[in-house]
């Protein structure tokens, strides 16, 4: 019989917390995006199609006056960048899955070189964690 509960291994217990902080991470940005979103549609003369803040922060374009949440958005984000990539070689390889225990049962992580759908090689993995 298969062994189902390979995810509660102890020598798995790094990955898992490293992908907890990645996932909290991923939610820190998707809220202060709502919150700097909302204070932004409150100014005078605010054009939600013209403002590109996430690409302006990644591509270096933005103003030198960025204010303290933008500034918090920009850390966030390279931190996520990082955080990505430990998750990533903390992994066995390249199109896997490993389960974890990220609290609420059997859960999966794996990063991806190859489309799953047209099979043609990524630019750069693709980071899946299901939760």
């Amino acid at each position: 019989m298969e062994n189902l509960v390979k995810y509660l291994d102890e020598s798995l217990v790094p990955l898992e917390l490293k992908v907890k902080e990645y996932l909290d991470t991923e939610r820190d940005i998707r809220l202060l995006e709502v919150e700097l979103l909302s204070l932004q549609s409150i100014t005078p003369n605010y054009d939600p199609d013209k403002s590109d803040m996430e690409q302006a922060l990644k591509t270096g374009s933005q103003n030198n006056t960025l204010t303290e949440k933008e500034q918090k958005l920009s850390d966030l984000l390279e931190k996520y960048k990082n955080l990505r990539q430990e998750v990533v070689n903390m992994l066995p390889g390249p199109n896997q899955v490993v389960e974890l225990n990220l609290g609420y049962g059997p859960s999966e992580v794996g990063y991806f070189t190859i489309d799953h759908e047209t099979g043609i090689k990524l630019d750069e993995p693709i980071l899946r964690v299901i939760h």
